[in-house]
């Protein structure tokens, strides 16, 4: 089923918006010129994922250096700081977590979520 949760003017740019959808209160998060959505529910214990903190992911590919990717968006958890993947869902260190996503597109200025069979 596509639900319709607003325009894209309805979405800060690098903030979350929780919307319900399918029974389900999902995250939908505009970054940039891209949007993604994810059910705001940690697997760890169940907290509200979606009110973290977002940002581009941080890598240390050697010892004393540190890298942002701006194009791969990370969440951090406001429970426990445990981080995920906002494209994916997975985990940052542990491939057994990961957040429930929900397709989204965007057509004619409207962004769209998928629910359902799966979602």
């Amino acid at each position: 089923m596509t639900v319709d949760v607003g325009g894209i003017a309805d979405f800060e740019d690098r903030r979350f918006r929780i919307v319900s959808a399918g029974g389900h209160e999902v995250g939908v998060l505009r970054w940039r010129d891209r949007f993604f959505a994810m059910h705001n529910r940690c697997p760890h214990q169940k907290g509200p994922v979606c009110l973290g903190i977002v940002s581009g992911h941080l890598s240390s590919p050697a010892p004393g250096s540190m890298e942002l990717d701006e194009g791969r968006p990370v969440i951090a958890c406001p429970w426990h700081g445990w981080e995920f993947d906002i494209e994916d869902g997975g985990s940052l260190w542990d491939d057994g977590y990961r957040v429930k996503v929900v397709p989204v597109r965007v057509e004619a200025g409207r962004v769209l979520l998928e629910v359902g069979k799966g979602a």
